[in-house]
């Protein structure tokens, strides 16, 4: 979530063997290095498997790779009617708003709206004010307000994010200090 706290709600697995005749992974499905690594966009994860044999001292070992996209474990998604998000208070001292998005076509779209501590939009952030994502996809955007690159006006004040969502996909947000988009967060195998 954050670097430091990770939720699971589910157990299913992730890389599970494949019992069907001849699949390199029918059996002894393992992590290679234990956390992804980190290639441009994605998260790799590297597994070795075995294929069924019937000499058990040679068990066929193979090596596998999965692939997903950055931060896209999850995401909350929108078909063509509009959705919603409006987060908990946060509170922050950066300056940047990035989005890791899909907008898939052009009648999709991501805005945002900022809003004050008690829900009322802040002029100069409000959706009308946003220069929307659209046609997009991206694991850093930076979102930006017509009058407004920036958000240090309102850094070190309670706010809320009011994202607004059309035919996409929000996978994650971060405030940054940097317009290069860094998060400051930590990253798994040591990451680039």
């Amino acid at each position: 979530r954050d670097g430091f706290h990770f939720s699971r709600p589910t157990h299913q697995p992730f890389m599970n063997v494949n019992e069907t005749e001849g699949a390199w992974n029918w059996g002894n499905m393992q992590s290679i290095n234990g956390t992804p690594l980190i290639i441009g966009d994605s998260l790799y994860f590297y597994a070795s498997g075995r294929r069924l044999n019937k000499i058990m001292w040679d068990s066929y070992t193979s090596t596998g790779l999965a692939t997903l996209r950055r931060d896209g474990f999850v995401s909350m998604q929108s078909g063509k009617n509009e959705g919603f998000l409006t987060t908990e208070k946060l509170f922050f001292d950066g300056k940047y708003l990035f989005v890791n998005a899909d907008v898939r076509n052009k009648k999709g779209m991501l805005a945002v709206e900022i809003l004050d501590e008690n829900g009322s939009p802040i002029a100069g952030f409000t959706k009308k004010e946003c220069v929307l994502m659209k046609k997009a996809n991206s694991t850093k955007q930076m979102i930006t307000w017509k009058n407004n690159k920036d958000l240090s006006e309102l850094a070190g004040k309670n706010i809320r994010l009011k994202f607004y969502l059309t035919n996409g996909d929000l996978y994650a947000f971060w405030i940054s200090p940097w317009e290069t988009g860094e998060s400051r967060g930590y990253l798994s195998g040591g990451g680039p």
